[in-house]
């Protein structure tokens, strides 16, 4: 009787074997996500400069700068969902200081945010490299525009206590740069597939606007853009051609007045819209509760508010209630906080809306950007993103 129990238990052991070699065989489980988290193969991961960083496995935890702007912080966010405290190890504070709505909004929804310790920034010299390997990071992901600044300052010490770099451009505003960011970050993370499918959704939004702009044969719109931090009584920056929301708006098909008087951002003379008289303009918002007549935009806009505050910049400056672009009411607002992120694709939609409606009928810019928060960032979507004064 010992001898059969003994055999039975032979037998099931070698059926139970025999089922399980078949069902790896058939296939079954194929649909789990094969990101590099799942295996123990080591990472190589080609950042924005060609720079190629092998991880023996994915990064547990990461450091990042410039989460205000051009940093990876939506990415990671977009990927990691409701771990993103946990991955980051330490941060800079330009989210909490220039887009503090934000950073509100997003600490108020996950507390664990307001833990992360602070590190300070490359280039204004609150990095504080003795602390940033103190807190054990994998990785540290750098803008491209930081790369000088942190190889002279920090990179060397970081490299010997084996902290990996690498670096990203969301600032370029080039599809190519995004792309490969999105796949540098999401290969680091062990997050792959899931940065594909953030990839897809840029790319495939951001090509239906401008093989559309390019079809269109008609005059480009001139465009005045200006970011209202200091509101109507003080003329903030504007752009060329080739930097931040001039990039942008040439990209989008119009035809930026300071393009070729500003080098790269600068406030310009106020007899110089008047002269040029565009056919749009434009009052970049956001949230400077210092300055309280600055155009106001994000997570605490309100309509009524905003919609004064814009008015305020055309009835309150001398000469622009004559310009074209407010007769005939062409001007508007977006977001400063925006543009150089992995969502910005939003920002493209609604200056190809603005310069060419009736070629954009069907393009909802704030229904991209809602989407995007829906299916991909851990936050919830709400505020005023852009805004056409009454």
């Amino acid at each position: 009787m010992v001898k059969r129990k003994r055999f039975m238990a032979y037998l099931a052991t070698v059926l139970l074997l025999i089922a399980s070699v078949l069902f790896t065989a058939c296939g079954v489980g194929d649909d789990v996500k094969k990101d590099t988290s799942l295996t123990n193969k080591p990472i190589e991961i080609t950042d924005v400069t060609g720079r190629t960083v092998t991880l023996k496995k994915p990064a547990e935890r990461v450091v990042l700068q410039w989460s205000g702007a051009g940093g990876p912080f939506f990415t990671i966010a977009a990927l990691m969902g409701k771990d993103t405290p946990k991955v980051i190890a330490g941060m800079d504070t330009s989210l909490q200081q220039y887009r503090a709505d934000m950073w509100n909004h997003f600490v108020a929804e996950m507390p664990e945010l307001a833990k992360i310790p602070e590190v300070g920034t490359v280039g204004d010299k609150t990095f504080n490299v003795e602390q940033v390997i103190s807190l054990n990071p994998d990785v540290i992901f750098i803008p491209v525009d930081l790369k000088e600044q942190y190889e002279s300052d920090a990179k060397p010490k970081l490299d010997a206590a084996g902290v990996e770099t690498i670096y990203i451009d969301y600032h370029a505003e080039e599809l190519d740069k995004h792309q490969k960011s999105i796949e540098a970050i999401g290969k680091a993370l062990g997050k792959e597939e899931r940065a594909e499918e953030i990839k897809k959704f840029y790319t495939d939004h951001l090509t239906k606007v401008l093989d559309r702009v390019k079809t269109i044969n008609k005059p480009k719109p001139t465009v005045y853009i200006e970011v209202g931090m200091g509101g109507p009584q003080e003329f903030g920056n504007s752009f060329s051609a080739n930097y931040s929301w001039g990039k942008l708006a040439t990209m989008a098909g119009g035809d930026v007045i300071t393009k070729e008087a500003i080098k790269k951002s600068a406030p310009i003379n106020p007899e110089f819209v008047l002269e040029k008289n565009p056919d749009v303009i434009m009052i970049m918002g956001s949230y400077w509760p210092k300055k309280p007549t600055s155009m106001r935009l994000g997570f605490e806009a309100n309509e009524q508010q905003s919609q004064a505050l814009l008015k305020a910049f055309t009835t309150e400056r001398q000469g622009w209630s004559q310009l074209k672009a407010v007769g005939n009411k062409r001007v508007y607002s977006a977001n400063h906080g925006l543009p150089r992120e992995v969502f910005d694709v939003a920002v493209f939609e609604y200056l190809a809306k603005v310069f060419y409606p009736e070629e954009f009928t069907d393009v909802d810019p704030e229904a991209t950007l809602k989407e995007f928060y829906d299916k991909f960032l851990p936050f919830t979507y709400g505020g005023i993103w852009f805004m056409h004064m009454n």
